[in-house]
């Protein structure tokens, strides 16, 4: 059974409300209506970088049946610094999953030149238009240039695209289904098509839909389940390529949604606005690349752990003579030895920070940093979180 979203049209208005929920537990491959024609096994130009695209070239490398050679196009290796992506050390070099895999399988390798995709030249045979030339792209970080995409038949320029397409268009798809609460996900696999068309609006050749999402789930959890989907989908829509029985399916235009790329200003907690579950689930979303952020006192303070708490749960004595009704207010709560940090949220909900991360300083437990406080915070036992 398809899975179907009852998407608004474009993004939502607001990035925390809760979208429309849709699914099944089963897992389902669908495919579309067009026929292609039979080929010869695929010279493969494969593109990608991290542990999603790893996985589909894992399972396509597996299938000896289907290739006779495979060619891969990675981003290029760089250093990051202090306030990278990946990393807080003063220097570090990015290797991509990808580079790594293929070395593994003594692949031959192109990174994208440090001028652009747009100055990439494909190699041989790539640089010449063939039936047996097939472009394939798993989470590759740029949009291939109409120029290359021309070098390839139509249906031999596929993407694996960690969503039920058209439910998130976009560069960060399991984010956004962590984010917003989906209960269920799923792969796709798409023709590429010419930037102007838009992201990710090819048709669909493939999908498994019914893909559980676990109440905790992580970026980190989700991504290796989707990835391990994706490689075994993709080998099937490839075997179908091959023996001429691959459909194509248009995407619904009634059903898109946006996955945006994430930002520092997306991570930052808007308490007032915010649930607890809300700011909840976009932690477990976003934390591994932009740690969600508050000011303290005017101080940009980065969220290093944190969990939803149930009102029922609190502390006895908690609130006991405080007004902590405004969303925002934290609550320092001691028993004994123990310091723990509450905060209130949109609709009278609950956090518990249980670390903090101050610019230029170590991860701190809750007691550690209120201890560094003014005396008159500390005295209070409150501070108001922005």
């Amino acid at each position: 059974m398809l899975l179907t979203y009852h998407a608004p049209l474009g993004f939502p208005t607001t990035a925390w409300s809760t979208l429309r929920r849709a699914g099944t537990s089963r897992q389902t491959r669908l495919f579309g209506s067009t026929t292609a024609v039979r080929g010869d096994p695929f010279r493969i130009l494969f593109c990608g970088s991290d542990e999603f695209s790893v996985a589909s070239l894992k399972a396509v490398h597996e299938a000896r049946d289907l290739w006779s050679s495979i060619d891969v196009v990675v981003p290029a290796e760089r250093e990051i610094g202090r306030g990278g992506r990946h990393s807080s050390k003063a220097h570090e070099r990015y290797t991509p999953a990808l580079r790594l895999c293929a070395e593994q399988h003594e692949l031959p390798i192109y990174p994208v030149p440090t001028a652009g995709i747009k100055t990439f030249l494909p190699p041989r045979p790539f640089d010449s238009p063939s039936s047996s030339h097939i472009l394939l792209t798993a989470s590759f970080g740029h949009i291939i240039p109409l120029k290359l995409l021309q070098l390839f038949p139509p249906d031999h320029r596929l993407n694996v695209h960690p969503s039920l397409l058209p439910r998130w268009r976009g560069a960060a798809p399991v984010q956004w289904t962590i984010a917003t609460g989906d209960e269920s996900t799923g792969v796709s696999v798409q023709r590429l098509e010419r930037f102007g068309k838009g992201i990710d609006s090819g048709d669909i050749v493939g999908r498994v839909n019914g893909v559980e999402v676990p109440c905790n789930a992580t970026y980190d959890t989700l991504l290796p389940h989707l990835a391990s989907v994706g490689g075994g989908l993709l080998v099937d829509v490839l075997r179908r390529l091959k023996d001429g029985t691959a459909t194509f399916t248009p995407q619904i235009q009634t059903q898109i949604a946006l996955a945006p790329k994430i930002t520092h200003e997306l991570a930052r907690i808007r308490w007032s606005e915010q649930t607890a579950d809300e700011i909840d689930r976009l932690y477990r979303a976003i934390h591994h690349q932009h740690p969600l952020w508050t000011t303290v006192l005017s101080v940009p303070t980065r969220i290093a752990s944190l969990l939803s708490v149930a009102s029922s749960e609190l502390p006895d004595g908690l609130l006991q003579g405080r007004d902590a009704s405004s969303p925002g207010t934290a609550i320092l709560y001691k028993s004994g030895k123990t310091r723990r940090l509450f905060v209130c949220c949109a609709e009278d909900s609950w956090l518990e920070v249980e670390e903090v991360h101050m610019a230029g300083k170590q991860v701190l437990g809750i007691k550690d940093w209120w201890n560094g406080m003014a005396k008159g915070v500390r005295d209070s036992g409150t501070v108001i979180l922005r």
